[in-house]
Formats: structure tokens, sequence, C-alpha cells
């Protein structure tokens, strides 16, 4: 396998040619970041933003391709899903007709980190904001929320689902496995703790941040994924002949088994679509090799509802979307924000002033709680021709 390394704009990628021409190819991107500060991530004792792209057998840039979001777990990194020691997802996905886009996540938690109040380093908008747009110019990906799936093990399988529901217009289906999905239930801070990170510096205090809190347990989201196809697997604890004598493994497992259960019986609550395969197994990668396997066999690319004039949508982002409407709070909010739609009719509930962007291209603001018609979107001059450039916003 030779790599060679070209130049793009606002990028570095590292390209990683795989023979025969029509076999899956591996591109390693270096991308950067207004929100997370790359000099603070190291893999390999080299600082940088990687992303590795597993671009399917016989890739043409002139054909449009499914993408499949891969996020790692806590402790690994960005080539973790790579690895054949640990995911070993060119043999997994062998065939896989999709992009599989596989980033980095540090130990950050996909979440922009509470840190007093500076929402800091920002990974939920690195990864929405900045990585998405990105991979989007930069590989064919076919339009429509059901060409668009993420999954995750562990921190990712967090990571996946509240990605998910911070992007339902977006995302058609995800999947988690051996998740922490459930991160208000009172013993998990302790269990976070023990992991390297403190709790307060990523979520903020449990009871003083609640809302905080709230705003990024997928528990708590069901109602955004109303429309979202989700798969959860999870072990529960119990080590089968061969597996390793790891008391994480064990306990960890067990723990993220209970927290499943709270998200599935909420999905379902809620009337989510939600696929659920609890089986033995412990917080390892040969069970997480597995439950790719078996969410590869469930399908990420089912078709689903790709427009809808119904929808529930909570956030304590300041800046977010959901199904085509922009949302820009003009201060970070402080409480979690509801947005609903309902036909012709958008309400708010929560507190501060928001800017909203309609998928017709209408502009207005309004101060939360409130009650509206949605504006038809009004031409203005230079969308109208008469030698005047059109407006693409």
């Amino acid at each position: 396998m030779r790599r060679a390394t070209i130049g793009l704009v606002g990028l570095v990628a590292t390209i990683a040619f795989a023979a025969p021409a029509q076999a899956s190819r591996l591109v390693t991107l270096v991308t950067h970041s207004k929100y997370v500060n790359p000099s603070k991530v190291e893999f390999n004792g080299q600082p940088g933003l990687r992303v590795n792209v597993l671009l399917p057998d016989g890739y043409r840039a002139k054909r449009r391709y499914p993408v499949l979001y891969l996020l790692h777990g806590h402790g690994d990194s960005y080539s973790s899903w790579m690895d054949s020691k640990d995911g070993d997802v060119a043999h997994v996905a062998k065939g896989f007709p999709g992009i599989i886009v596989m980033p980095e996540g540090d130990r950050g938690w996909y979440t922009n980190w509470w840190s007093g109040g500076a929402r800091s380093p920002g990974w939920e908008r690195y990864h929405l904001d900045e990585l998405i747009p990105l991979i989007e110019r930069k590989f064919s990906i076919r339009r429509g929320r059901r060409w668009h799936a993420i999954a995750g093990l562990s921190m990712g399988g967090e990571g996946a689902i509240f990605y998910a529901s911070q992007r339902p217009g977006y995302f058609g289906s995800a999947a988690s496995f051996s998740g922490v999905l459930s991160i208000q239930r009172p013993e998990w801070p302790t269990g976070f703790d023990t992991q390297g990170e403190n709790h307060v510096d990523v979520y903020g205090d449990p009871d003083a941040q609640r809302f905080y809190w709230t705003g990024h347990n997928p528990t708590a989201l069901v109602q955004n994924l109303r429309l979202t196809r989700l798969f959860v697997a999870v072990g529960d604890g119990v080590p089968a002949p061969g597996d390793p004598i790891s008391p994480t493994g064990v306990l960890g497992e067990a723990e993220l088994r209970q927290q499943a259960q709270d998200f599935v019986d909420a999905a379902e609550s809620a009337g989510d679509n939600v696929t659920y395969d609890p089986r033995q197994g412990i917080h390892e990668w040969r069970y997480w090799r597995q439950h790719l396997t078996d969410a590869l066999h469930w399908g990420f690319f089912h078709r689903v509802t790709e427009r809808t004039r119904e929808w529930s949508y909570e956030t304590v982002a300041q800046h977010s979307a959901a199904w085509g409407f922009r949302f820009d709070f003009v201060r970070a909010p402080g409480v979690v924000e509801t947005l609903r739609q309902s036909g012709s009719l958008l309400s708010g509930s929560g507190a501060g002033t928001v800017r909203i962007r309609a998928p017709n291209g209408a502009r207005f603001t309004r101060k939360l709680p409130f009650n509206t018609l949605i504006p038809q979107h009004v031409r203005r001059r230079h969308e109208r021709g008469g030698g005047h450039r059109r407006h693409k916003g």
C-alpha cells in the first residue's frame, strides 16, 4: 500500500491507496477547527484532528454514495475502528456500499464541554458544523436523511444517539453499541470520574446545571428521535469463555445495560422506532465488532420520512438545526429550549431570543416563548434576476 499526501483548501489529506484499483480506499484527513484546539489532541505524539474515511469499492466522484459516521469510544482514537486488532472495519464492513467516516473524538464525550459556562472545547460544533459540511464538500454524498447514518461504541454510542437527536433532519438511522445512554442515573457521575475527566467540567454540576445534563442525555431527548430508526446493542457484564479478566469490562457493561434499558423504555414510550439487542458480553472489542455486523444486517439505509411539518425538538445548543430550520440563540441557553412545528405554525418554549432561518429561506427573530406563523420568504431584488446574482442563502 503506497501513501500520498496532497494539499487541500482548509485541510491536509493523506490518502492510502489500496490495491487493486477497485478495492476500498482509505483516506486520512487532517482537519482544522475553530472549536477544538488541535494541539491538545494527539495521536502517536502528533497533534491534530484526524479523520479516517473509508471509500467503497470502485468509488467514483461522479456517483453519490450513502454515508455512515462511525464514532470511537473513550481512550480510543479516529484509527481504532480501522485497526485490525480493534474494529477491523475494513473486514467487518467489506462490501459496504457507502462511505464510512471515522472522526477523532479524543476523550471529548462528543459534547461542548460546560467548562464553567465557556462551553469549550466544542466537540459538537466541530463534528456537526465543521466536519459534516467538509465531508459533504470533499466526497460525493447522497442527499436525503435516508442515506445518512451514525453509529458508535461506548462514549461514541452516546455521541451517535446524541448527534442524531441534534440533527434529526440529517440522520435517518442511528446505532449505539454499549453506549452511555442515560447519563442522569444517580451513580453515573462517580463512574464517569473514574475514566479521567471530571463530570463537572464536561456537563456542569448535576444540580446547578441540570438543564445541561438533560440537554445531553439521550434518554431525555427521545422526542427528537421520533422519525429516526434506532438500533441499540449491549452486553450484560457476564463474560463468555475466553474473555479477558477485566473488572472494568464487566462492571462497566453491567452499568451500560441498565442505561440501555432506560433509553429503550423511554424511546418506546415516545413511539420511536427502536430495535433492541441485549445479549451476554462485556465491554470489549470482539462484542462491538459483532454489534456492528448485526447493525449492518439491520440496515443503515432503509426508507425513512424525509420531510415533516409535525415535529418537536429540544436543545441546549446556542447554534442548532432541525428539519430544515436553523436556530441561533443570541445568548447560549440556560434552559432546555423546545421548538415545535405543527403545519404552518412554529412555537418555542424556554427563554432567550432566537434567530431563525426557515426551510423556505425566510429569516426572522423571536423571543421565547412564542407562537408564530412561519413567514413566507420574500425574494429580494437581487434574487429576481435583472443582472443581479441570485442569493443562495
